[in-house]
């Protein structure tokens, strides 16, 4: 087994955004919930959404990524990609329902089992340990940047 390089850069891109996307709403979920017509207390249902549907997601991206990474992928990109833009257009139609359900569809974006299949499954013996530890560090980058960023958008854009 050699690993692809270029392979191993978009699982760790992969890696780094999803955690990047987890997390950038924390900061100001309860004023999202607020300006969206919900009550700010309700910014743990909005952050926990993701988790959740990531339990859900986790099953079926093992199951699938026996059959093919690729598509797994892209169906997981899609949930995202789709999940932050019900997320954003939650705010101009005034829809905590949709807030929510964008935030259900990023959990689907999760592709965290099929960033980990593939480290198992395309990196020698010999590598997984630095492997593993680059899939750690990336996710760890993605959870600091995603409440930076929110805060460096916060402040300006207003």
């Amino acid at each position: 087994k050699n690993r692809d390089k270029m392979s191993s850069m978009l699982n760790l891109l992969s890696t780094f955004l999803y955690m990047t996307n987890y997390y950038i709403v924390a900061p100001t979920s309860g004023k999202y919930a607020a300006a969206v017509g919900g009550d700010p207390s309700l910014a743990g249902l909005l952050i926990g959404a993701t988790p959740t549907a990531t339990l859900f997601s986790t099953v079926l991206y093992s199951w699938w990524a026996n059959r093919s990474y690729k598509s797994a992928l892209i169906f997981a990109s899609a949930c995202s990609l789709l999940g932050n833009i019900l997320y954003s257009m939650a705010l101009p139609c005034g829809s905590l329902w949709m807030a929510m359900a964008g935030r259900i569809l990023n959990g689907f974006g999760g592709a965290r089992a099929i960033n980990r299949r593939y480290i198992a499954d395309a990196t020698p013996r010999e590598e997984r340990t630095a492997a593993s530890a680059e899939f750690v560090t990336a996710g760890a980058l993605g959870m600091s940047a995603g409440p930076a960023l929110a805060s460096i958008f916060g402040w300006t854009i207003r």
